[in-house]
């Protein structure tokens, strides 16, 4: 497959896996912006952007990181899931 494939296909299950998690700090209404993955497709960093505090959304992601991640192994059929790392959309550089 190629990357931007499953880019497309990690942020459309992030998108639906991080809307359903119920931790407060994650406001209801956030949004993937992008999903980068790195070549060897060993770390991929998804960019969130939200109203609100966005440290604490982070945070909440940072947390729920591994369940996220059970999410993405179950509906990606990749032989190694990505590590996630969580970033505001306003760090890219578009």
């Amino acid at each position: 497959m190629k990357p931007q494939q499953l880019e497309s296909q990690l942020l459309r299950v992030l998108s639906d896996a991080i809307g359903e998690l119920s931790d407060p700090r994650i406001p209801m209404i956030v949004t993937v912006e992008a999903v980068s993955l790195t070549p060897d497709f060993v770390q991929a960093r998804v960019y969130i952007s939200s109203m609100g505090d966005m440290e604490g959304l982070l945070d909440a992601l940072h947390n729920a990181r591994g369940h996220l991640q059970r999410q993405v192994a179950h509906a990606v059929k990749m032989r190694r899931t990505p590590l996630l790392e969580f970033f505001a959309a306003d760090d890219r550089k578009w």
